[in-house]
């Protein structure tokens, strides 16, 4: 392969990713949920993200992927 090449291949795969990256980005913001509750229980959930260093998003998905599986 010449530069040439190599330079079009490159482009294209870096075209494939980032279009990738566009889609799965899509299928996650699609679905927005709320949540309220009270001092008490938001203040353990804060405590149990902070603890093991994990954000709100994945204690939630994690809590509803365990509860409806």
């Amino acid at each position: 392969m010449n530069a040439d090449e190599v330079n079009n291949a490159r482009e294209e795969v870096l075209k494939e990713l980032l279009l990738r990256k566009q889609q799965s980005k899509k299928d996650w913001n699609k679905n927005i949920f709320s949540v309220r509750t009270n001092d008490e229980i938001a203040a353990k959930i804060k405590d149990h993200c902070k603890q093991n260093k994990i954000s709100f998003n994945s204690f939630f998905n994690t809590l509803f992927t365990n509860f409806f599986n």
